[in-house]
């Protein structure tokens, strides 16, 4: 995936906004759950109306490194924070700093000096790929960050000898931001699998394009919640904002309630005999900006709902075909990115610093 914005104003609307669109409500190629899996159950009754993710130590909340502010190469933990025009130390000079004054450079300097690279070949390549003064407040790194707060448990504060002897402390939001570059960056893996395509509107008003009406199907959307989050105990990525900005985040849990059960609609999926009406809050993980320690466990760990309004199509064998959303919000894409078997290239030692 190329670069994603990172800012999102969530607004959860529980009035209806039907689409204007007339075409059957079953999902189409790109919405199919069997994108996710092929083994995800169907039969709304076997499907519990609640879940939330098993592993605790995972999906912790972090910063989603603006280009704006030099990505990874911003000084967070600096009195004076900047992410330009870095005045890295030498060998000699970073051998006579203070592990406090170590501890006020960005994760790509510290990187660099960990590996003993006075180059900086890191920041060098954070400063050409990923570091724009002129990008919006939104863009940043959080299609990195989703992935690498699913796949690692928190990292811990580490104080590490690079070759010279120079012990390094990395705070746990420097490791996050390794690991969020690596992934929005560092390796592409033929198993990344997406429902749903983005929606380049900036709003819904007077706009016919399927992607930013009905592209992520209800029914299907229901299916990878329940599946993923009710019997696997597993989150997936989705972009909350229907249009433009993309936004993601990990769903760490959901609960859905029914409201009602009508017979097909309209626009219900062929082969539908009713449609059940749910109202569903999920939760999900937040960026969070800066820690020295870990946040799970704390008030910075930091968690947002919202809630959706829909309904689904279901078979004479109780199976889910299809489905409507009733509310404006709904999410736009769904997506996972497994965990790479090793780190390569620049980063190739970051699994040090994950340890």
């Amino acid at each position: 995936m190329k670069l994603i914005s990172c800012f999102l104003i969530l607004i959860s609307l529980p009035s209806t906004y039907a689409s204007a669109l007339n075409f059957d409500e079953r999902w189409e190629m790109n919405s199919d759950p069997e994108i996710m899996s092929y083994f995800f159950t169907r039969e709304f009754d076997q499907l519990p109306l609640k879940g939330t993710v098993s592993d605790k130590n995972k999906y912790w909340s972090g910063d989603y490194w603006a280009l704006n502010k030099g990505n990874i190469n911003y000084r967070w933990n600096a009195r004076r924070k900047v992410g330009f025009n870095l005045n890295s130390p030498s060998k000699q000079k970073a051998m006579a700093m203070s592990i406090p004054q170590l501890a006020e450079l960005s994760p790509s300097e510290k990187y660099d000096l960990f590996t003993g690279r006075y180059d900086y070949p890191l920041r060098e390549e954070v400063s050409r790929i990923a570091a724009d003064r002129s990008a919006e407040i939104w863009e940043g790194i959080c299609h990195g960050w989703a992935p690498a707060t699913m796949n690692h448990k928190e990292p811990t504060p580490k104080l590490m000898v690079n070759p010279d002897g120079i012990e390094i402390p990395f705070g746990s939001s420097d490791i996050k931001a390794l690991l969020s570059y690596y992934y929005a960056y560092g390796f592409e893996v033929p198993d990344t699998f997406q429902m749903g395509r983005r929606c380049f509107s900036n709003s819904s008003w007077f706009n016919r394009d399927k992607n930013c009406q009905q592209d992520m199907n209800a029914g299907a959307f229901h299916i990878v919640l329940a599946n993923r989050l009710g019997i696997d105990g597993k989150g997936f990525i989705a972009d909350l904002n229907r249009y433009k900005q993309v936004w993601n985040h990990p769903i760490s849990s959901y609960q859905s309630v029914i409201t009602g059960t009508q017979g097909p609609l309209r626009r219900s999926a062929p082969g539908t005999v009713k449609v059940i009406n749910l109202k569903t809050t999920i939760t999900y993980v937040d960026e969070r900006g800066h820690d020295w320690r870990p946040v799970i466990g704390t008030a910075k760990q930091y968690f947002k709902q919202m809630t959706y309004y829909y309904g689904l199509d279901i078979d004479r064998s109780g199976t889910i075909i299809g489905g409507e959303w009733t509310s404006s919000a709904r999410p736009d894409f769904l997506w996972l990115k497994h965990k790479p078997r090793k780190f390569e290239g620049v980063l190739h030692r970051l699994q040090e610093l994950v340890d």
